[in-house]
């Protein structure tokens, strides 16, 4: 015959509202009701090394994880239990309907099932999401007009639980866009210049001290050129100045652009150069595209709407600025190199011919030592080797 039980549990297990929770458990045997016992005792620790010691007489026992003590339990036959009992001003049941058939209990339990299973957002506070999912099922209760189903209702507690979250966190400055990018940028600039009390004068002082202690470790010569760019804003007129030619006076620049960068992050990974000077251009040119340049100082352009370049085979120049490895491109790349040795005066490498490789089996197969071979011809035996194997292939023979 099987019985029906209140689980209660010392201390007790509270509820999201604070409330002493029980446990509702039906058993025929004293074995399965300690089993019923092991399996609410297990869920309500979040532990698996949980023991159960029950006394079937007394109805009550002791929860045991890692052989210690950690809790007692009391069971109330389910005739003696009153589900109407209160318990510290609160109600234990509320049976009562609601709307649509359901009990203030049933929407406990949606609300608590909704924050206990939704994972996606689990950065607010457990009470707000309580609340936010309990309100939801109601207002979803409310307004409709015929009894919807349980699932509706946890949908509903959901959906209110997640834009709860999401305008909590949106309010502190998160950005749902592009999550990896932190807090969002008007966020920011609000907090820190608009909404402060009073300017901090930290950016002005670091970067006029971090200014003087870095310029004494530049090198004279970029010293120079620093200075003749900050007196004409002018490349051209800053490298007549020097006695130098524009790219040498780029070069210094350049060099001292990278050499404070690194001083500045002291050992760091430094930062990259943002963009290219274009003060020149921006001034003297004419074209619409030209005058648009930006100064070197500007933020870096998100690049994930512009168009990708399609890229030329057979080629040498889409075999070095983009590692294209393909037949086409690597053919180009070796005519190139090739070319400009022989401009240089370079001897060209000797290569082993088809038919040259051709004789050079028939000898092995006649008996002849590789080695004796290769220093006849004046090439290395591991290179004889190599086209032997198949490794190395040879050159073509000559039309």
């Amino acid at each position: 015959m099987t019985t029906s039980y209140t689980l209660t549990f010392d201390p007790p297990v509270l509820t999201t509202r604070g409330h002493p929770r029980t446990f509702t458990l039906t058993a025929g045997t004293p074995a399965g009701l300690a089993q019923e016992v092991h399996r609410h005792a297990r869920g309500t620790l979040g532990s698996r090394t949980v023991d159960v010691r029950l006394d079937a007489d007394l109805l009550t026992g002791t929860v045991l994880r890692a052989h210690a003590p950690v809790a007692a339990f009391t069971l109330t036959p389910h005739s003696a239990a009153a589900l109407s009992e209160t318990n510290g001003g609160h109600r234990v049941g509320h049976t009562e309907p609601a709307l649509h058939g359901y009990t203030l209990d049933d929407l406990h339990h949606l609300s608590r099932h909704v924050v206990h299973s939704d994972r996606w957002h689990t950065a607010g506070d457990i009470e707000d999401r309580y609340d936010a999912a309990w309100h939801a099922i109601v207002e979803h209760l409310l307004a409709a007009c015929e009894r919807p189903s349980r699932h509706d209702l946890f949908h509903a507690g959901r959906v209110g639980c997640d834009q709860s979250v999401r305008q909590r966190l949106q309010a502190h400055g998160y950005n749902h866009h592009q999550p990896a990018t932190g807090t969002r940028p008007s966020f920011e600039r609000y907090w820190t210049t608009t909404a402060a009390h009073t300017p901090s004068p930290e950016d002005q002082i670091v970067d006029r001290r971090a200014l003087w202690q870095i310029w004494p470790r530049l090198t004279p010569r970029q010293q120079q050129a620093l200075e003749a760019l900050a007196a004409t804003d002018d490349y051209q007129k800053a490298a007549a100045a020097l006695g130098v030619t524009p790219g040498t006076f780029h070069v210094l620049v350049s060099k001292a652009r990278k050499r404070f960068l690194a001083l500045w992050h002291e050992g760091e990974q430094p930062s990259r150069i943002w963009g290219t000077d274009r003060r020149v251009g921006s001034r003297t040119a004419t074209t619409p595209a030209a005058t648009k340049r930006r100064p070197p100082t500007r933020a870096v352009t998100r690049r994930s709407g512009r168009p990708q370049h399609q890229l030329v085979h057979g080629k040498a120049s889409t075999y070095n600025n983009h590692n294209c490895r393909c037949a086409p491109c690597t053919t180009a790349a070796t005519d190139q190199a090739r070319e400009r040795n022989r401009a240089n005066g370079a001897t060209p490498r000797r290569r082993i011919t088809v038919s040259q490789l051709a004789d050079i089996r028939q000898r092995q197969t006649a008996g002849e030592a590789v080695p004796a071979i290769a220093a006849e011809l004046d090439f290395s035996d591991t290179y004889l080797y190599r086209l032997l194997a198949g490794t190395r292939q040879p050159a073509p023979d000559p039309a």
